[in-house]
């Protein structure tokens, strides 16, 4: 029985050694071109008042150091790159349920995409690192194909291949803050954004606003206030088929203000702000669609003047 017992522990460690370099080799084996702040968000003690979701719009317009450092907001940024309005609707979740904010401040622009995934790089930059907690397992059970989680339980099986690309970087996790932020110096000229008026509208996508619908119910029975803005972004290139695309989503974001209106959630759209913004199409653009750190300073001192955060 000893013996048995001996054997038993041995190979309980053994087992549980190579589970802890599995799941070490995954964390390192990931593709940190669109590593997320899921890492630093488990690592995060204590609760958080002020969480930011959303898609890159959301992280290429706040700055949450900015608002820590100068202003003395306790805030995360959860947003990541391709960050789907279901996405959006667990990492509200999963902020709810792990640390318990006062305040959800979503980012919009993805309302006007009509899709629950966008690729399989951008739901691992999502659900990679992301803690162990029912919203996690809600969202894969959700967005995930049965035959496709085993990549996000263990993401070494995914990533495996990319040991002939391993660099310095791939060790670290830089490409966000520890609060979650980016800080982008990569300077483009972006010309004017054309604005259509207020008054035009078009419903977002059916299966998008029941997302939504989910989302404000979700904070509503939490006690969280809620609240959306959009930030302003132009066309790719110039292109008249492009510009038009850009309409469409505007028209669909003066939807999402009447359907914040009927839901008591407040609503920002900063395309009809850009003035007040203060922005410097020479200076103040990573690309033609997201801030760098000049832009990404302005908007956030313009959400505390406004009294948004």
């Amino acid at each position: 029985m000893k013996l048995f017992i001996k054997y038993f522990t041995i190979a309980l460690m053994f087992f549980a050694g190579l589970l802890f370099i599995l799941i070490n080799l995954g964390y390192i084996f990931r593709n940190k071109e669109f590593s997320g702040p899921q890492d630093y968000f488990k690592k995060h003690k204590g609760d958080i008042d002020v969480v930011f979701i959303g898609s890159s719009h959301q992280f290429c317009s706040v700055s949450p150091m900015i608002l820590r450092d100068e202003y003395g907001i306790d805030c995360f940024m959860l947003s990541t790159s391709a960050q789907t309005v279901p996405m959006s609707y667990y990492a509200a979740m999963e902020a709810i349920e792990l640390k318990h904010p006062k305040k959800i401040v979503f980012e919009v622009s993805y309302c006007a995409n009509d899709f629950r995934v966008v690729t399989d790089e951008m739901s691992h930059c999502f659900f990679d690192g992301m803690p162990n907690c029912k919203a996690r397992k809600k969202a894969l059970n959700d967005l995930i194909d049965q035959k496709d989680r085993l990549y996000y339980d263990f993401p070494i099986s995914y990533y495996h291949e990319r040991w002939k690309e391993l660099s310095k970087k791939d060790y670290l996790n830089d490409s966000v803050d520890e609060l979650g932020g980016t800080f982008y110096e990569d300077v483009t000229y972006n010309p004017e954004i054309p604005v259509i008026p207020k008054e035009e509208t078009s419903p977002m996508p059916e299966e998008m606003e029941k997302y939504m619908d989910l989302l404000v119910e979700l904070c509503k029975n939490n006690n969280v206030e809620l609240i959306f803005y959009v930030a302003p972004f132009n066309t790719l290139y110039d292109d008249e088929s492009l510009t038009e695309d850009l309409f469409e989503r505007q028209r669909i974001f003066n939807y999402v203000g009447l359907y914040a209106e009927r839901n008591e959630v407040p609503f920002y759209n900063l395309f009809y702000d850009i003035a007040c913004l203060n922005i410097d199409n020479m200076t103040d653009w990573k690309d033609r669609q997201h801030f760098n750190h000049n832009g990404q300073r302005k908007v956030t001192e313009y959400l505390i003047e406004k009294g948004i955060l």
